[in-house]
């Protein structure tokens, strides 16, 4: 499962801009996904993923990343890219890479009839590639994202593009991303969403991703959020499902 991307979407549902101004947010989870990404051997993984988040006026920058536990024969990453280099089915443990970012709030929807927001992300290789917890290369995005807040309801549209940094085992193509969603406020207190995320195949064998998730968030009080979330694949380059939590907290 895609990690730092769940994490993104998260963030975006339950952290507004109006209340994440100049405050740092912190944010840990617990993830699990299951699948067989096309092979013949399952892989399993367990992840904690952590991520900090700091806004100020119209910018905002988040590094994330996640210890992940893995039990598979190393056919794919953890973020579902394939390594075509499998082994004796295993389980491996170690940090997973690191990912930051950097956001500009082109167009605030607070007082516009929509918000635009540009991103930047690194993943920096820093997992173990002997342990096939990633590729060990570098890989660079450049993402936009329209939401349309509608008294309760908050659609919005991501798209991007991601250079793929290629392992020594085999060539990735650089590749088209985006996902579409929506947000829907029952309370003050409680909302739910969903999100469908694509992208291209990274190999000229492999599938494209392609999965959906829905969410429920939790305000538990004026700076703490929990979110309980599902993931579902649509294609053999996502696991079969997931399902997680994210409790973040803004100081």
């Amino acid at each position: 499962m895609r990690v730092t991307a769940l994490l993104c979407t998260l963030f975006a549902a339950f952290c507004p801009p109006a209340q994440a101004d100049g405050k740092p947010i912190v944010s840990l989870g617990l993830d699990y996904s299951s699948g067989s990404y096309g092979g013949q051997t399952r892989t399993e993984t367990w992840a904690l993923p952590l991520s900090l988040k700091y806004r100020t006026d119209a910018w905002s920058v988040r590094v994330s990343t996640a210890w992940l536990r893995v039990q598979g024969d190393g056919n794919v990453t953890p973020d579902g890219d394939p390594l075509n280099t499998p082994g004796n089915a295993s389980t491996t443990e170690g940090m997973g890479d690191i990912t930051t970012a950097l956001t500009y709030n082109l167009i605030d929807e607070r007082r516009n009839w929509a918000g635009l927001d540009i991103s930047g992300k690194i993943k920096f290789g820093t997992a173990s590639t002997s342990k096939f917890l990633g590729t060990g290369k570098n890989d660079y995005s450049l993402q936009a994202e329209l939401l349309k807040p509608m008294d309760q309801w908050t659609p919005f549209l991501n798209l991007g593009y991601k250079w793929k940094g290629d392992p020594d085992s085999i060539e990735y193509r650089n590749v088209w991303l985006g996902s579409i969603g929506t947000d829907y406020r029952l309370t003050p207190t409680l909302s739910f969403g969903g999100s469908y995320d694509w992208q291209q195949a990274v190999t000229s064998t492999s599938d494209p991703i392609s999965e959906a998730m829905l969410y429920l968030n939790f305000r538990l009080n004026a700076a703490s959020r929990l979110n309980l979330y599902a993931v579902g694949g649509l294609s053999h380059a996502s696991p079969d499902w997931g399902s997680g939590l994210t409790l973040s907290h803004r100081f």
